[in-house]
């Protein structure tokens, strides 16, 4: 009797796909006949967006483009927008915030890049 194939999306919603992968595989049996590779679900038209939207206004949605880390990715932003404007922010107390959270955020990023590796390879706890 010949086994009929079946289709299965292992998308964003699924806990080991981390953000912006989504697999449409297509299985007889337990073999992997066919993967249809879907990459950047996350993408939201965020680069049009910003270029609408006055350059204060378009600070939130450097969120979205690296749901990690957040914070790194609005730093390079307002560095960015601060040499175009060719403003001068040479504060000892705001650059130690910035690198602050910069590093804050960093730790962040390792964190969770360990927890679902460790997730992914079969590690369970009772956190997770």
């Amino acid at each position: 009797m010949k086994q009929k194939a079946i289709i299965v999306n292992f998308g964003p919603q699924h806990p080991a796909a981390h953000g912006v992968l989504r697999l449409i595989l297509q299985l007889n049996s337990e073999i992997i006949q066919r993967t249809d590779i879907h990459i950047g679900l996350l993408h939201r038209g965020t680069e049009t967006l910003i270029t609408t939207k006055h350059y204060q206004k378009s600070i939130p949605y450097f969120d979205r483009l690296d749901y990690v880390s957040m914070l790194a990715q609005e730093h390079a932003y307002c560095l960015g927008i601060e040499q175009l404007l060719l403003l001068e922010n040479s504060t000892i107390e705001v650059n130690f915030i910035r690198i602050l959270f910069d590093e804050l955020t960093r730790i962040m990023n390792h964190m969770l890049a360990i927890a679902c590796h460790a997730l992914d390879i079969g590690s369970m706890s009772s956190i997770f």
